[in-house]
């Protein structure tokens, strides 16, 4: 007997919910497990030539990963291996893995040790365009932190094989919806590289946080994904088949996505590449102001997005496209509500900020300097990161994924001469701020795509003079709590962490509780329905 449709989708939405709380947990327990990385490597790197060396050194790395398509398995092959899952050909779905596993892994094998042994020649090249910012970076400058970022990339690369292969034990088990383990890949990779750097740092320095990588990425992505995967029914067989139609199907899905440069990894790039031929400490200054504010986004960006995701599916596969605008706008203000005050009276409170976060060990007042002015600036962004990764699920729900790609690409390439102008002149403040910069002008670009294709004008005016009230009480709010500190900071003066804590704590308090009284007041929005809002759909 056929049960109703209704019972049907109780199982699902169970499942949903289950996988979007689990993923939402780890993407804040990774955030977390992050912070106290960059907490352990500022307390033994500071901000010295040596971590500049350590922050550069993953740049040949990433880029090996993104255009041998590591990142995107996610994306390309579990819809590829789900096909065969679900039509019952389990056989044919475990020959289309090991097929794309061989042929990648060959791939990997012949360029890492190509990579190695050219390491000293790519960032000799890399050299040749430090007379653009007419400064001589510490990469240039100084043979000793050349040689330790060649050492250094050196020890890092062969883990880009060990995220390949775990790309795939994941997708394994993401195709039987079973997310727990790969959930636990990016906790059990932070781990290694603090474990490394604790036991290692202090006998053989920076590198012991390289090796760190090494094993974190082998723990993460093959000690702990592998038995899940097995358990899934993993079977694998040496197979080379460049005429399997499953491997030219992945080839015509991953390159659009390999050769567009999405603005997350083009900044991930360009301020190491960028960074690298500033004076030292640029380069682990911005490191350590990026994933600070990484955190506040990835609570309200990523998070958020993957808790909605399904419903803009949903919203997509029945055309209902005034309820997905209308979805993207909630959304957009809500997260707003929330992300533009703590945004604001972080960046007033910056200093106290990074000071609390990392000023112990070898981070002394000189990088607080340095890095929150750095952090004040990313903090102007936090909105946009968060905003471009909502609005670019709109296009994914719909099965989408070259137009974002399209508008992210020339973004990023118009951005470098940019990124040469502002580096020369304000250095690592304006690495951020081109940073900042390009990724609201993406968020911009694709949300008025998204507003033209279904003309939804209205609804972008509703949600525009939305998000204008907000910024005002935002703004007013935060010079209030400008004076606010001039005036604890005049009656209570002080430089160490509990006297920061409570500076925070007293200028930050009155602040929100004064913005989100003025939410109650106007009926802009009640904090309990914010709350509510961000959690689930409305």
């Amino acid at each position: 007997m056929t049960q109703p449709a209704n019972q049907q989708q109780k199982p699902l939405a169970k499942s949903l919910t289950i996988a979007t709380v689990i993923m939402m947990s780890s993407v804040l327990l990774s955030r977390v497990a992050g912070l106290i990385r960059e907490q352990v490597l500022a307390y033994h790197g500071g901000t010295s030539g040596d971590m500049d060396a350590y922050v550069t050194a993953f740049m040949i790395p990433e880029l090996l990963n993104h255009f041998l398509a590591g990142g995107f398995l996610s994306i390309t092959f579990i819809p590829i291996f789900q096909k065969h899952i679900l039509s019952g050909n389990r056989d044919t779905a475990w020959k289309s893995m090991s097929n794309l596993l061989t042929i990648g892994s060959i791939a990997f094998m012949v360029a890492i040790p190509l990579l190695i042994f050219f390491t000293a020649d790519i960032l000799r090249i890399m050299s040749n365009f430090s007379s653009v910012f007419g400064v001589k970076g510490n990469l240039v400058a100084d043979p000793g932190q050349t040689a330790l970022t060649i050492r250094l990339t050196q020890i890092i690369l062969p883990a880009q094989i060990l995220f390949y292969w775990g790309a795939f034990f994941s997708a394994v088990q993401m195709a039987e919806h079973k997310f727990f383990l790969p959930a636990l890949s990016p906790l059990c990779y932070n781990f290694g590289i603090i474990l490394g750097g604790v036991v290692l740092g202090p006998v053989i320095g920076i590198e012991g946080f390289a090796w760190g990588v090494l094993f974190g990425a082998l723990l993460g992505n093959i000690l702990i994904q592998l038995p899940g995967a097995l358990q899934c029914g993993f079977r694998y067989k040496f197979i080379i088949n460049f005429k399997d139609p499953d491997f030219t199907d992945y080839i015509k899905k991953t390159v659009p996505l390999i050769l567009g440069l999405g603005m997350v990894f083009s900044n991930e790039i360009f301020f190491r590449f960028f960074g690298s031929f500033l004076p030292e400490g640029s380069t682990s200054s911005i490191n350590y102001a990026l994933r600070t504010m990484l955190i506040a986004v990835a609570v309200f960006g990523q998070a958020s997005g993957v808790a909605f995701f399904p419903y803009l599916s949903k919203m997509a596969i029945e055309r209902e496209f005034s309820k997905m605008a209308g979805l993207l706008n909630t959304m957009l203000y809500k997260i707003a509500l929330f992300l533009l005050p703590l945004s604001g009276i972080m960046f007033i409170l910056s200093k106290e900020i990074i000071s609390i976060l990392y000023q112990r060990g070898n981070f002394d007042a000189d990088s607080v300097s340095k890095t929150s002015v750095v952090f004040g600036i990313y903090l102007t962004g936090t909105f946009a990161f968060s905003a471009s990764m909502i609005v670019s699920r709109t296009f994914y729900a719909l099965q989408n994924t070259l137009l974002p790609m399209l508008v992210s690409t020339p973004i990023a390439l118009l951005s470098i001469p940019l990124y040469i102008v502002s580096g020369r002149l304000f250095q690592a403040n304006g690495i951020a701020a081109i940073a900042v910069l390009s990724m609201t002008v993406q968020f911009i670009i694709l949300y008025l795509l998204w507003i033209r294709q279904y003309r939804l004008w209205n609804d972008a005016i509703d949600l525009l003079v939305k998000l204008f009230k907000v910024a005002v009480v935002c703004i007013f709010g935060c010079i209030g709590g400008y004076y606010i500190k001039g005036f604890i900071s005049d009656v209570i003066s002080g430089d160490n962490l509990i006297y920061n804590m409570v500076l925070c704590i007293l200028t930050a308090t009155p602040v929100l509780l004064a913005i989100f009284g003025v939410y109650e007041l106007t009926k802009m929005q009640s904090l309990k329905e914010s709350i509510r809002g961000l959690l689930k759909k409305k």
